[in-house]
């Protein structure tokens, strides 16, 4: 009986289809991921042998310049291992209590001071967060600044021109965010995808983001969507999760 049950697993059409969408979804994986880490090592490379052979006076751009490619790296290392610990189901959350607004503050001006290190021009594109009050949260502070960041980011460099909105606020037991922008939006056809992995909206990029985000809302109990903006302009990706 077992050896006709492997047998009949060995030769049953949608097994193999399965794992042969899986080889697939791998290897795409592999070149995209290939693909991101080319781009920052040969930068790193450059400025390092320019950072050796050139006058001084160009030492601060080319340690910019390095400081950049690596943090890209150091990014999509992560993102690697995030999705090792999600596909093996052993994503854990550090639970704190702390105030959500004054977290989402924070990100919002690291973005504000570091607008020479990223790829859109953030001073056309403006961040509109008015907090009221505090709403103290029993969560992950670590993961929901990723979290944020991730959807902020995304949304800046989806936005050409206009702004970017946060919202946030308490109703009932859970709280809610929402980040809306000015920009093109999203086809109707493709918004039940956003959160797969593998899939992006850019040229550049391996579609990790949304997918780990959403992860990390799902194991404190919350949800995550995104929806075009009724005013025609932008989109809005929105979560929530519960206070305690």
């Amino acid at each position: 009986m077992e050896v006709r049950y492997e047998t009949e697993n060995m030769f049953n059409p949608g097994l193999i289809n399965k794992q042969v969408e899986l080889d697939n979804k791998i290897q795409e994986f592999i070149n995209i991921a290939s693909h991101e880490m080319k781009t920052p090592i040969q930068a790193i490379l450059t400025y390092s042998e320019l950072l050796q052979n050139n006058s001084e006076k160009n030492k601060p751009a080319y340690i910019k310049a390095i400081l950049r490619n690596a943090l890209r790296l150091q990014k999509l290392s992560d993102n690697l291992l995030d999705i090792t610990r999600i596909d093996s189901q052993i994503m854990g959350l550090k639970k704190e209590r702390f105030d959500l607004n004054a977290l989402i503050s924070w990100v919002v001006e690291d973005f504000r001071s570091q607008t020479e290190n990223l790829e859109y021009e953030i001073g056309k594109i403006g961040i509109e967060f008015k907090p009221v009050g505090q709403i103290f949260v029993n969560a992950d502070k670590c993961r929901l600044e990723q979290v944020i960041s991730n959807l902020l980011g995304n949304a800046l460099k989806f936005t050409q021109e206009g702004k970017v909105s946060i919202l946030a606020e308490k109703k009932e037991d859970n709280v809610i965010v929402a980040i809306s922008d000015t920009g093109r939006g999203i086809k109707p056809e493709i918004i039940h995808r956003l959160f797969t992995k593998f899939f992006t909206l850019s040229n550049s990029g391996t579609g990790l983001g949304l997918y780990i985000s959403k992860s990390i809302i799902d194991a404190h109990g919350g949800n995550m969507s995104a929806r075009n903006n009724v005013n025609g302009l932008g989109a809005s990706f929105i979560f929530d999760i519960p206070i305690h």
